[in-house]
């Protein structure tokens, strides 16, 4: 039998046909920069899977019929299950070109009618069963299905959508009970969102807003599939989005371009190697270059060089790292035998100062704890001055040595401040933003 894995059932070529030809041509996609479609659930959402629709447009119909049936002759279930209504119109012509018998399960009971059951069609004990859908979110539309197999003896080999939004649906079929049954997309709604974003249908963000906006979310220690959700909703906010853990384990070359959907991308690789091995990794983030890369200040110029002619002719921004917010003042004279202020501007002056035997080839701007980044902006005026070690007042600082309040590191000189855990443990991390922005740093942007 087909074993489903991580890939989705259509490939890449095939994904952008359908977005193109069927969802957008079609007329089954909406989108909305502002997010302000609404959702079943109650929220809201920037774009918008119609398959209903399907109903003005039969040859929609016969498409999607042809689309579904690469999955269902890979599985080659007994029968499959709609989940009324979104795909209830493709679903009898599905089963005609496929031979697989239909089942219908509704959530609840027609009334008024001879047969009442929820169940229409053939569903017995023993069964392998497959369940159609349009889309998944968290699956609850799923588990009435779910219920009435289980409660029969029938085998639900997969949950079939054309598009997985990536929206919790793990959790809610763990917590239910079913979490061995697996979900097979065509592609992600980030699948479509990427294509909306290329093919200029909709906006990464308002160029506006991301100009107002300072703070750097820092998405360290969480994999693609909890990062998404949150930058799915903070694309609206002009948050930049910075990575480090994440481009190894996911790797740059796919991370970079999926990032740039939803934000400018701080390429957090912390370069401190010879000059030529930190030349040869920039080089790799040519093809999607990302708003900026970091670079160790202590590998002396001869590195930064390395890396800013890796990244010629591109907007990528090359910051030094000074002294790392988690070294606290003793640590630092034992590491460099001077105090965190003094070792920050030392660092500063050599990776800009021109060097006899070296073009000058200095960096854009500074990574620093908000302690020392008014020093640099007096030396360096015009540098672009990145603080982590950010804190809200009465935020922990964890192992965060030398930390200062988002205002005060905005008075004194920074121009972006990193915060990732009080965001991203925040109960709702976009309003976490927003309130950061109005309350502590009086930066309106409509929400």
């Amino acid at each position: 039998m087909f074993t489903i894995g991580d890939s989705h059932w259509l490939v890449p070529g095939e994904q952008e046909e359908a977005i193109a030809e069927l969802l957008v041509r079609g007329g089954l996609l909406q989108w909305d920069n502002g997010r302000k479609l609404p959702l079943k659930s109650g929220g809201t959402t920037d774009v918008y899977v119609n398959l209903r629709d399907m109903r003005k447009r039969p040859w929609t119909i016969a498409k999607l019929a042809e689309l579904y049936e690469n999955p269902l002759r890979r599985l080659r279930p007994d029968c499959f299950v709609e989940v009324p209504d979104s795909v209830s119109p493709l679903a009898g012509h599905l089963s005609v070109i496929t031979g697989i018998p239909l089942v219908t399960v509704r959530e609840e009971e027609k009334p008024g009618r001879v047969v009442k059951g929820r169940v229409v069609g053939d569903l017995r004990r023993g069964l392998r069963v497959v369940i159609i859908d349009d889309v998944v979110t968290d699956a609850a539309s799923k588990l009435a299905a779910l219920i009435e197999l289980r409660s029969i003896g029938a085998e639900a080999l997969a949950i079939v959508v054309l598009v997985d939004r990536q929206q919790g649906w793990k959790q809610k079929l763990a917590q239910a009970g079913f979490g061995d049954v697996p979900v097979w997309a065509g592609m992600t709604l980030h699948d479509v969102r990427k294509h909306l974003v290329a093919h200029g249908l909709m906006q990464r963000c308002d160029p506006a807003i991301e100009a107002k906006n300072p703070i750097i979310v820092a998405l360290d220690g969480k994999p693609w599939d909890e990062v998404f959700p949150i930058i799915d909703r903070l694309r609206p906010t002009g948050c930049i989005l910075k990575v480090n853990d994440l481009l190894w384990g996911k790797g740059i070359d796919k991370l970079v371009p999926d990032l740039s959907v939803y934000g400018r991308v701080m390429a957090d690789m912390k370069n401190h190697d010879i000059p030529n091995t930190v030349g040869n990794n920039c080089k790799l983030l040519r093809t999607c270059p990302p708003w900026a890369v970091t670079v160790h200040a202590s590998g002396g110029r001869a590195m930064i060089a390395a890396a800013r002619e890796a990244l010629a002719d591109t907007p990528t921004k090359i910051l030094a790292v000074t002294v790392l917010t988690s070294i606290d003042p003793k640590t630092c004279e034992e590491i460099y035998v001077r105090q965190p202020l003094d070792q920050v501007l030392k660092l500063a002056e050599i990776v800009t100062r021109p060097a006899e035997k070296e073009p000058k080839r200095g960096v854009d701007g500074f990574v620093c704890s908000p302690q020392e980044v008014k020093a640099l902006k007096e030396r360096y005026p015009d540098a672009v001055l990145i603080t982590p070690g950010v804190r809200s007042p009465g935020q922990e600082a964890g192992d965060q040595q030398r930390v200062d309040t988002p205002q005060n590191a905005m008075v004194n000189g920074a121009t972006n401040l990193v915060m990732g855990r009080q965001i991203l443990g925040a109960p709702d991390p976009i309003v976490e933003v927003f309130r950061v922005m109005k309350e502590e740093l009086n930066i309106g942007i409509e929400q």
